[in-house]
C-alpha cells in the first residue's frame, strides 16, 4: 500500500512538473531576444547621459480593451523586444508584459504614471541587468516613446507605495524578486524611468518592420 502511494506521489509530481514546464515554455515564446534588432530601435540607445524629463506626454483618448496587444517594449541593454498587453491578469501576463489598468495610471507616453508588470521567469528574466541611464522604448499607437531609467529598488510584495499617480510622464517596470528564487517570491523589483522623447512613428512593430 505504501509503495503504491509513493508511486502515485511520484507520478503526480511528474505531471505537475511537466504542466508547469509547459506553461513556462509557452510564456517564454513571447520573448524575442535579438540584440541587433533591439539596438536598431535608435542610434543613441546606449547614450546614458542624463536627459531632462519632458513636462508632459502626448494627448490621446485611445482606450484599449483588456487583453489587447497594444505595443512593444524594447530594451536594447538586454536585447529584448516584448509585447505589451492591456491588463495584468494571468491571461495577459502569459502573453507578454502587462499594462496596469486604473490605480491612477496611464498608458505609456501620456502624462502621468504608466506601470508595466511581467514575470521574472520570462519577459523580465534579465531585468536585473538594466542600469541607471539606460533607455527603454515603447512603440505604441503611432509613436515611439523613449524613457530613461532613473533608479531601481526592491520592496516587499505587500508594498503599495509604487503604483501611485505621478505628475510627470514616468514608466515603472515591476517584477518578482529574487530573480533566481524557486517558488513564490517575497519581494518586488522596481525600475523607474522618465519620458525624455516622443516621436511619431508609423512602424508600430519593430518585429514586423524588420520582415
Amino acid at each position: 500500500m505504501i509503495r503504491k502511494i509513493a508511486i502515485l506521489m511520484i507520478l503526480l509530481g511528474g505531471i505537475i512538473l511537466i504542466y508547469n514546464g509547459y506553461h513556462w515554455w509557452d510564456q517564454l515564446r513571447v520573448v524575442v531576444r535579438d540584440p541587433q534588432l533591439a539596438m536598431a530601435v535608435a542610434d543613441d540607445w546606449n547614450d546614458t547621459q542624463t536627459q531632462p524629463t519632458l513636462d508632459k506626454g502626448v494627448d490621446t483618448e485611445w482606450t484599449p480593451e483588456r487583453g489587447d496587444l497594444i505595443g512593444e517594449l524594447v530594451i536594447p541593454r538586454i536585447g529584448a523586444i516584448l509585447p505589451i498587453v492591456y491588463g495584468t491578469g494571468d491571461e495577459e501576463l502569459a502573453d507578454g508584459v502587462g499594462q496596469y489598468i486604473g490605480y491612477g495610471t496611464v498608458l505609456p507616453g501620456q502624462t502621468g504614471h504608466s506601470v508595466l508588470a511581467g514575470h521574472r521567469e520570462t519577459v523580465f528574466r534579465r531585468a536585473g541587468e538594466i542600469e541607471e541611464g539606460d533607455r527603454l522604448y515603447v512603440k505604441m499607437n503611432g509613436y515611439t516613446h523613449t524613457y530613461q531609467v532613473r533608479k531601481h529598488w526592491i520592496v516587499d510584495e505587500d508594498d503599495r507605495s509604487v503604483i501611485v499617480p505621478l505628475k510627470e510622464p514616468a514608466l515603472t517596470l515591476i517584477t518578482c524578486y529574487p530573480f533566481n528564487l524557486v517558488g513564490s517570491a517575497p519581494e518586488r523589483y522596481i525600475i523607474r524611468a522618465e519620458l525624455i522623447k516622443s516621436v511619431k512613428d508609423p512602424n508600430q512593430s519593430l518585429l514586423h518592420s524588420s520582415k
